[in-house]
């Protein structure tokens, strides 16, 4: 990547693996470099925008689930982790508010996003079209900034003209609705990867019990918003969980089971072969 990283910076996503990060990301994943230069506080707004996959991400405390075909704008100022990503493909960095106005902060879009605070970070579900359009920009942007000789000017005007589709789609959207469901959806995916309840996974109850919604609603709202039920996404942070425990320790097969909630190690090696296709002991083998 050009050393080009005070103003501006971008780094391309291209399916790094399913994970729950460090405050710095995984050693060695693009997440990892990209959040040692921004998360720290930097006066730099950052973006994520994703082709495909999926980016769980706490900022500044809350969550914010990122699925395909969305744009996610991180105010300056704010810390950013990313908690979990699954086979993401697409474009992540930041820049600052005079790299982007070449020093007339006036002209600045952002001043136009009203920014609501760090509950809520404006996310933007581009539709085909403005994906396809966006998608254009953002890799002319990436061959520009690692080319031989960058062109802040010409990486400027990219920049500028997805700014301005972008707020001209989040000022159109009917976001209502959508915050509340999300905002309901992101608190079950923050409370699913917090580690805050041990190693017995809740249930589908227990996570409804504890947002006060009933189940039906919380598997609607998560379904809706993440095309995943709330099993599936639970059986996925399981499994995410005993990865971790594979790669990072020597346990036992039957002691990593049961920190994940499973009492029986030959169920748990089903199940953790028809998740990940290969045998506990196969991945333990293949990821050291």
């Amino acid at each position: 990547m050009h050393n080009h990283t005070v103003p501006f910076i971008i780094i391309g996503l291209s399916g790094t693996p399913s994970g729950v990060s460090s405050p710095h990301g995984h050693p060695g994943s693009p997440a990892s470099g990209m959040q040692e230069a921004l998360s720290r506080r930097s006066p730099m707004h950052c973006f994520i925008f994703l082709q495909s996959g999926t980016v769980l991400v706490e900022i500044g405390g809350n969550t914010c689930l990122i699925n395909e075909k969305e744009l996610v704008i991180i105010p300056e100022g704010q810390s950013f982790t990313v908690k979990y990503y699954n086979n993401a493909h697409g474009y992540m960095g930041g820049f600052t508010t005079q790299f982007l106005t070449n020093g007339n902060s006036s002209e600045s879009l952002l001043s136009e996003y009203d920014f609501p605070g760090k509950w809520v970070t404006p996310k933007i579900e581009l539709d085909q079209l403005s994906f396809s359009r966006q998608l254009l920009l953002f890799e002319r942007i990436y061959q520009e900034f690692t080319g031989d000789s960058p062109s802040d000017g010409i990486i400027r005007a990219y920049l500028n003209a997805i700014l301005a589709e972008s707020l001209s789609l989040y000022k159109n959207a009917s976001k209502e609705n959508a915050v509340q469901n999300n905002t309901t959806c992101n608190r079950f995916l923050e409370e699913l990867f917090s580690n805050r309840n041990g190693d017995r996974p809740l249930s589908v109850n227990e996570y409804a019990q504890m947002l006060h919604i009933t189940p039906n609603h919380l598997n609607k709202v998560v379904k809706g918003a993440t095309g995943k039920s709330t099993s599936a996404w639970i059986e996925e942070a399981v499994m995410l969980k005993a990865k971790i425990l594979l790669k990072g320790t020597d346990l036992p097969l039957s002691e990593i089971a049961a920190k994940v909630g499973i009492l029986d190690q030959y169920y748990f090696t089903r199940k953790f072969k028809q998740y990940q296709g290969v045998t506990p002991s196969a991945y333990r083998k293949s990821s050291r």
